[in-house]
């Protein structure tokens, strides 16, 4: 089936004076690449795309992705120097976007300054106390009808201030206008695709959006908090037809068969959810598209219908990503997640029978890890052969339910989102353990990958998810470093029993297995990390005198 190509994806060419200036600032203060899969900035696509079917002049600027420092950023922004800039929020980037701005303003840009997305939702009160006289208005929840609406006033020299789905600062005080309905998701046009080649180049694939939103209801997710900000259901599906179009077209422009579905979950619940994800797969298979597929989805969205796996197997996914979280059923119910660890492996046994390989979504750091629960999580992933990073902890955000329940426990510590991540009391010796494999990571991992990242890249970037194994070898081996040093530092904690000399030993091992590592994406480690008795010293001290009872998440631009 030939279909015409939209304007919406014809080969884009920056603007000389764009109208509108769509940015996702840097995370990282000095431009350093962020890690090695970069992605489409979908938000921002179909902010770009819904501006420009009302004739808008817009520029995607990610100078994130484009690894831009600050100072290329706010230089790239003077440069263009267009009506309204808009900024695109990760919790992570308020730091940058908090500079960003101040120096633009201190510069002399008087154009104006939105944002929006999940954190500047669910942020937006301590953005506008911080921020407040340098940015002028922040859209909440979906933005495109919102943006639409708000460019035309301020192109036209209207006052901006009525728009709906907005918030802003007047005279000290935080307006809030009243939220627009949902989006009509089928009625906005194809994704702006300013990016695509960047990121084929990288990962040979692109990413889809079949839906929006999840029916679950994880109390720790902030979508669940975001899409709950407008009323409607949180999970819909668009027109499956309109989703194959859109991939075809990509097919037959840029020859792109990979494709990563965005969707926090490509079903929705019930019959009426699968049969969304049947209709696509059936449309994909009726057109004879050689496609090769990931998305993501809840267990028992494949223990509810089973037979949904051979129209998922038809239409060429290849791989599931499935977001287990625990292996612990007291954790599971704590996080709302509506599943027992027996039932979604029941979905992972189904999977594997099926051949659609697994990625688990996994947090063994949480509010209730406890030795106990760190044994059993490694011992479960290890009988499954999953190969999750293990130097993270789940992430409190504002609005979230887990928020009010830590609250509520009196274990939350809250923090402005500008300083940091929210904390929560833990066991002094889980959060030594923590710590000492934090260590590990910003001291040697986070740099070996940094280094290795165009080698990665060229490592993942396979024609199918299926053809990713040697990917999948070096995703392998992160986890088995971690996964020992992690095994030692439980059993110190448990024991008492170590001291420097065997931190040293066991130090040493990991820099053998780091070394094996480096090798395969041709990295000299020992250039790049840390030295092994710097970090066998800072591993030490921290188990032994265990100074913080919290998993703390700074903001270090020069080591996360």
């Amino acid at each position: 089936m030939a279909i015409s190509l939209s304007p919406e994806i014809e080969k884009y060419q920056p603007l000389d004076a764009p109208e509108v200036l769509l940015v996702l600032p840097p995370l990282y203060q000095t431009g350093r690449e962020p890690d090695y899969n970069p992605k489409e900035p979908m938000g921002l696509m179909y902010l770009a795309a819904s501006l420009r079917s009302r004739g808008k002049r817009v520029e995607i600027f990610d100078a994130d992705m484009e690894a831009k420092n600050l100072e290329q950023t706010i230089q790239r922004i003077l440069e263009k120097n267009p009506p309204l800039v808009g900024f695109s929020v990760l919790q992570r980037a308020l730091p940058s976007l908090e500079i960003t701005v101040n120096a633009l303003r201190e510069r002399g840009y008087v154009g104006h300054i939105t944002c929006g997305g999940i954190t500047a939702t669910l942020s937006f009160p301590y953005i506008l106390e911080r921020l407040g006289d340098k940015i002028d208005s922040i859209v909440l929840g979906e933005g495109e009808k919102t943006i639409v609406r708000l460019a035309e006033k301020i192109l036209t020299g209207q006052d901006w201030r009525s728009t709906p789905g907005i918030a802003y600062l007047k005279d000290h005080t935080q307006v809030v206008n009243k939220s627009i309905d949902s989006v009509d998701i089928d009625a906005l046009p194809f994704a702006a695709r300013d990016y695509l080649e960047y990121c084929l180049g990288k990962t040979n694939y692109a990413t889809i959006m079949g839906s929006r939103g999840c029916y679950g209801i994880c109390n720790f997710c902030s979508n669940y908090s975001f899409e709950s900000f407008r009323n409607g259901p949180r999970w819909r599906g668009r027109n499956p037809i309109s989703v194959v179009d859109e991939m075809q077209e990509l097919f037959e422009t840029y020859r792109v068969t990979v494709f990563k579905f965005n969707d926090p979950n490509i079903f929705g619940s019930g019959l009426k959810g699968r049969q969304h994800v049947v209709q696509i797969c059936k449309e994909i298979e009726r057109r004879k598209l050689p496609f090769h597929l990931m998305g993501f989805c809840r267990g028992n969205d494949i223990t509810e219908d089973t037979n949904v796996i051979g129209y998922l197997k038809a239409a060429g996914f290849e791989r599931l990503l499935i977001g287990v979280e625990s292996s612990d059923d007291e954790i599971l119910r704590k996080f709302r997640k509506g599943e027992t660890i027996t039932q979604m492996e029941e979905a992972l046994d189904i999977l594997e029978r099926e051949g659609i390989s697994v990625v688990v979504g996994f947090m063994i750091f949480n509010p209730y890890t406890t030795l106990e629960t760190l044994k059993k999580d490694l011992a479960f992933l290890k009988k499954r052969g999953y190969c999750p990073t293990l130097s993270k902890a789940l992430r409190v955000f504002d609005g979230t339910p887990i928020q009010a329940l830590l609250e509520a426990e009196g274990r939350l510590i809250k923090q402005n989102p500008f300083e940091g991540y929210h904390e929560y009391i833990m066991p002094a010796d889980v959060a030594a353990i923590y710590a000492s494999i934090k260590c590990l990571f910003t001291n040697c991992l986070d740099r070996i990958r940094a280094v290795g990242q165009g080698k990665i890249w060229d490592i993942k970037k396979a024609p199918s998810f299926r053809d990713r194994q040697d990917f999948n070898n070096l995703a392998e081996a992160f986890f088995g470093v971690e996964s020992f040093l992690l095994e030692n530092l439980i059993n110190w904690s448990e024991t008492g029993d170590f001291n420097l000399d065997k931190v040293r030993e066991t130090v040493r091992e990991v820099y053998g297995m780091l070394r094996v590592i480096g090798k395969a994406i041709s990295v000299d480690v020992d250039e790049v990390v840390s030295s092994q008795e710097e970090v066998a010293k800072e591993i030490y001290t921290l188990m032994k005198e265990k100074p913080w009872n919290t998993f703390r998440e700074e903001y270090r631009w020069n080591l996360d």
